[in-house]
């Protein structure tokens, strides 16, 4: 069953200009890092800082209380992922804009003043993201435009170059593109009151994309600044090698879930298959390099990772939102 969250009614007014929900999983270091880096370069606004704590384990939550005791700190007893974490920041925050930041995010100037002065004055935009370097302080490429069911093929196959992207983004100027990336999601208060919160049955990636489409489909219009910018310090929390398997399951799940919501019946058929092809080969690669006596390359190379996603129990598509491919 695919469906969209319904409209949300906040319970309290606005009463700041930015609430910053950060969600945090085994980060620690790397999340007071990001924290410090807000309370030193947002001047000028009234903010306040949200953390939901997926249930770390590495003493995140004593740290953050400790060194940021202004911050308001959710803590989870599970890893509930990362749409349901920023839901219930969202819920009860009191911003009239909400920044969805991850926490492996630097802030390097002071970005989110000058957000909000632009979208004051462009009350057109609901969603922007600014421009997002590397850790090396360089652009990094951002899809600004619909994934079609031929992307997804190329990515299951591991053919899809992100590099590409820099050339079909174009003049890298203030504008409205079609979808932006979700490291520094900014987003007008009064847009969930028509689109609803984020879809929690994404446990981890697509949502951005998701909550993109459903505001598009409802007239909005979504921004690419790159006038300011934030730094991205790049899978920091998902390439923990203690949860990367359950990452890499999250991911399938999720894909084969935003597949259904926007893609055609044939197209979900053919891109499961196709799915299911890649997981046999590299079974059988895996099974090669093993008796072969190649040095494992970890899990992304477990064969008991490949047959459990072969033989995992999928939802057939069905109840699908309209097509856009």
């Amino acid at each position: 069953m695919t469906t969209n969250p319904p409209p949300f009614q906040f319970p309290q007014s606005p009463t700041l200009d930015l609430s910053i929900v950060i969600v945090n999983f085994n980060t620690r270091d790397i999340v007071l890092d990001c924290i410090k880096s807000i309370d030193a370069h947002t001047k000028g606004i009234s903010f306040e800082t949200l953390v939901v704590d997926n249930h770390s384990t590495d003493g995140s939550q004593q740290a953050i209380k400790e060194a940021f005791p202004q911050v308001t700190l959710i803590e989870n007893k599970d890893n509930r992922g990362f749409s349901a974490g920023n839901n219930q920041g969202l819920r009860i925050s009191c911003g009239r804009y909400a920044v969805l930041l991850n926490s492996d995010t630097l802030l390097t100037e002071n970005c989110f003043a000058k957000i909000i002065r632009y979208l004051d004055d462009h009350p057109e935009f609901v969603i922007l993201s600014p421009e997002i370097l590397d850790p090396h302080g360089e652009p990094c490429p951002m899809r600004l435009w619909e994934d079609t069911a031929g992307d997804a093929i190329l990515k299951i196959l591991g053919q899809y170059d992100p590099a590409s992207e820099f050339k079909k983004m174009g003049v890298l100027e203030p504008r409205e593109v079609e979808v932006i990336g979700g490291s520094c999601f900014v987003i007008r208060r009064q847009l969930f009151e028509s689109t609803g919160l984020l879809d929690e049955n994404y446990f981890l990636y697509n949502e951005e994309d998701d909550f993109c489409r459903r505001a598009r489909r409802l007239g909005h219009k979504i921004c690419y600044y790159p006038e300011t910018r934030v730094k991205h310090l790049l899978g920091q929390s998902t390439h923990q090698p203690e949860i990367r398997e359950k990452v890499i399951i999250e991911t399938y799940k999720s894909n084969l879930y935003f597949y259904c919501k926007y893609y055609s019946f044939t197209w979900n058929l053919i891109l499961r298959f196709i799915y299911r092809l890649t997981f046999v080969a590299g079974i059988l690669r895996s099974l090669w390099k093993k008796m072969t006596g190649h040095t494992s390359l970890g899990i992304e190379d477990s064969i008991s990772l490949k047959l459990k996603l072969l033989f995992m129990k999928i939802p057939t598509p069905g109840n699908h939102q309209p097509k856009s491919h």
